[in-house]
């Protein structure tokens, strides 16, 4: 299962701590250990969309403030674990096969016009920020096609 990538530490330690919660406060809130949440805090792993989204809900913040500022080269996979969706989730809100979703993500599917307005919305992205990360998922599809035909 893919981690949310742009997770900040510090900001998720903030989060907490304004709180008045220590990590094992947050891991008994979420259903993870202590260890769990303190290689969080120490940036050696990042939660599952499932429990980032646990997290935002349970500190009473928004995903955002969790998040680092979103990178110019984010992919589709980027958008939507940022959201703390996972695949499953975003196939069932477009009425479509997860792996339409993972297809999409690998860059061998494209984003359907009809679901633009829809990931927009879920991404929390603007629809230029969705067009760009499926260009940077495409092209690195492409990169890896060609890497591979030499």
């Amino acid at each position: 299962m893919k981690s949310v990538q742009d997770f900040s530490p510090n900001a998720f330690r903030a989060a907490y701590e304004q709180r008045g919660w220590t990590q094992a406060d947050v891991a008994k809130a979420i259903g993870v250990t202590v260890g769990t949440v303190g290689r969080w805090v120490r940036g050696k792993g990042a939660p599952s969309p499932r429990l980032f989204s646990a997290l935002a809900q349970e500190l009473g913040v928004p995903r955002s403030r969790m998040l680092l500022p979103l990178s110019p080269d984010a992919d589709l996979a980027v958008l939507r674990t940022r959201a703390g969706l996972r695949q499953e989730d975003v196939a069932e809100r477009l009425g479509v096969q997860a792996s339409d979703i993972s297809e999409m993500e690998l860059g061998t599917g494209r984003v359907r016009d009809e679901w633009g307005v829809t990931l927009s919305d879920l991404y929390d992205a603007s629809l230029d920020q969705l067009a760009k990360a499926a260009e940077v998922t495409e092209g690195r599809w492409r990169a890896e096609f060609e890497a591979k035909r030499r």
